[in-house]
């Protein structure tokens, strides 16, 4: 009887032997199998990091040509008489200026990079002005000195006022703080 369960034994390990090596071979495959995966969702963790940065691109373009087309309807309330302003119209006075020293080509370029341009008369002061706005979807400090600092400029070149405008959906409380104190006008307008 012991030596028929020594048998009996002896064929369970070497049945669990071979189990064992083909577990063993599994768990080889199951290894080269995650490090595929592991390289894959490597992989898609940066096309998702470029697609985030794509889809922000196109929602901000989107964003600001909603604003521009109808900016009728956003800058209505304090406007009166509104009318965009094209940019052929004030290229060649940026070009006069900028041949006569009165600004640089940086600052002429900057200009030129304003999103929209806007003429109109305050509501409650029939003041004729122009809005120098600059459109982001979500409103950052550099935004703030960029609409500043283009609309000093156009107001040096043009001798009218020039309002550093911001139009924007999201907005932290600290960057619609600093707008105010800098004396930027802020719109906020969903999307």
């Amino acid at each position: 009887v012991l030596k028929q369960d020594v048998t009996v034994l002896k064929q369970d390990v070497a049945v669990l032997k071979q189990d064992v090596a083909i577990l063993k071979q599994d768990v080889a495959i199951l290894k080269q199998d995650v490090a595929i995966l592991k390289q894959d969702v490597a992989m898609l963790k940066k096309d998702m990091v470029y697609l985030k940065g794509e889809f922000g691109r196109f929602k901000g373009k989107d964003y600001e040509r909603t604003i521009r087309e109808r900016y009728y309807a956003y800058f209505g309330k304090i406007l009166r008489k509104s009318k965009l302003v094209q940019f052929e119209e004030i290229l060649p006075i940026l070009d006069d200026a900028e041949e006569k020293g009165l600004i640089t080509e940086d600052q002429r370029d900057s200009v030129l990079n304003l999103d929209i341009l806007l003429r109109g008369q305050i509501k409650s002061t029939q003041k004729l002005v122009i809005l120098g706005i600059e459109v982001s979807y979500s409103l950052h400090k550099d935004d703030i000195e960029r609409a500043i600092e283009r609309a000093q400029v156009l107001a040096h070149v043009l001798r009218e006022e020039v309002i550093p405008t911001v139009v924007t959906a999201e907005v932290k409380e600290d960057i619609e703080k600093l707008a105010d104190e800098k004396g930027v006008f802020l719109i906020k307008v969903n999307y």
